[in-house]
């Protein structure tokens, strides 16, 4: 997934009690299908917004993010609509939260809900009392709440019923137990958003696993009745955090992301679309020579050859506001203030190639720009941004690799295929 304002980070979650490290597979959505615009007004109820003319297809932007939460750059919106399950009144349009392909399902903070929209809440199968759902990021940030239960329209499609996490809840917030080990994500100044719309590969957030191990590191519950602390818990297939797609009844075997290039080193905003379902309509059918890339699900099955090297983890994240991977010293770092990032004395041009499970290979090119000169624009729109990754197993594809390709996402379990990515040039 991401991760801070400085720095964007990919998610992780604790998997199993053995200490495995699970990837949380998959942040758009627009009730009217409008670009995502800044909210400044206390959230209210409104009623569930009229269907789009064109029902699977929904307005996504790159834009400088919610009023007064600092320099956000290379990160993906769109607005996402909420209702009380069955209601088409009790409903809460949400504007600026994050497109993210790199994590599962709805996350939306608690401050960005109007006071009147009261969602179900979940109870743990194991107490009665509530589940409460934690994200761990590699910068040491989480996010944590309860789960609850809402119908999420993202166009013209609805996920009815779906279980969604409300992070920053003061009613929870001093009770992470162990996933608080950093800075809880609770306002949009330190999201840089107003939730997350996870749109990876993934049908639940953690799967089986938590299903099967209550200390999963991802699910708890209250130890009593006040909640006066927490202890780890198992959450059913139907009770996690979930991919919204999967729940339409039409358009649901997956999304593509399809986004402009930019022509030059930066741009105030950039305007694109989130198009559901895989050759269900002409929209959404890729060129019939696109070649596709098979997947484990989340970031396994693909590997990067990259300067003699093979990364075997490999993530297409629009999550992650740049192109993160380890460059051997071939970049040159940046100084003080922006460390992580990429300050190489010219645009430095680079090829990686893509191999998928299927033995599929893909090119792609791409530029590195200095990362200093790049923050000077103060500019949202920056296709040349990277950065070192400390994993050095790992090869993140992030926004900027969105910019100027229509790239495809087959839901696992849903596609008929299995997991699989696929890319072409933007029709833009």
């Amino acid at each position: 997934m991401w991760f801070s304002n400085a720095r964007l980070r990919r998610a992780t979650a604790r998997g199993l009690a053995c200490a495995l490290l699970a990837l949380l597979g998959a942040c758009g959505g627009g009730g009217s299908g409008g670009v995502a615009t800044v909210t400044t007004d206390p959230p209210t109820l409104n009623t569930l917004p009229p269907a789009p003319a064109v029902q699977n297809k929904l307005a996504i932007v790159v834009n400088a993010g919610p009023a007064n939460t600092g320099y956000n750059f290379n990160r993906l919106y769109a607005s996402v609509t909420v209702c009380f399950p069955g209601s088409t009144t009790q409903c809460q349009t949400i504007d600026h939260v994050l497109v993210d392909t790199g994590s599962t399902g709805l996350r939306l903070l608690a401050s960005a809900l109007a006071p009147g929209l009261n969602l179900n809440r979940t109870s743990s199968s194991s107490s009665g009392l509530p589940l409460l759902g934690c994200m761990q990021f590699i910068d040491q940030s989480f996010a944590w709440g309860p789960i609850a239960t809402a119908d999420i329209t993202l166009g013209g499609k609805t996920a009815a019923s779906t279980p969604v996490h409300i992070i920053g809840d003061p009613v929870f917030s001093p009770l992470a137990g162990s996933c608080s080990s950093g800075s809880p994500l609770q306002t949009a100044q330190n999201l840089g958003a107003n939730g997350i719309l996870g749109l990876n590969m993934q049908r639940e957030d953690c799967g089986v696993a938590c299903a099967t191990h209550a200390a999963n590191g991802v699910y708890f519950t209250c130890s009593n009745s006040t909640c006066s602390a927490t202890i780890g818990t198992r959450a059913t297939l139907a009770q996690q955090v979930a991919h919204p797609v999967p729940k339409f009844s039409t358009d649901n075997n997956g999304l593509l992301i399809d986004l402009p290039a930019v022509s030059t080193a930066s741009a105030a905003t950039l305007n694109g679309s989130l198009i559901f379902g895989i050759g269900t309509q002409t929209n959404n059918t890729p060129a019939p020579d696109t070649p596709v890339l098979t997947s484990l699900g989340g970031s396994t099955g693909i590997s990067t050859s990259f300067a003699g090297r093979i990364f075997q983890t490999t993530y297409l994240d629009t999550g992650s506001n740049g192109y993160f991977f380890d460059s051997a010293g071939d970049l040159a770092a940046c100084g003080t203030g922006i460390n992580g990032f990429y300050c190489p004395a010219a645009t430095t041009a680079l090829t990686a190639t893509l191999t998928g499970a299927n033995g599929q290979t893909l090119p792609v090119s791409f530029s590195v720009a200095n990362a200093a000169v790049l923050f000077e624009s103060t500019q949202a729109v920056l296709p040349q941004l990277a950065g070192d990754l400390p994993d050095l197993s790992a090869f993140d594809f992030g926004l900027p690799f969105f910019y100027g390709r229509r790239v495809y996402f087959g839901i696992q379990d849903v596609s008929g295929d299995g997991a699989f990515v696929a890319f072409e040039a933007s029709k833009y």
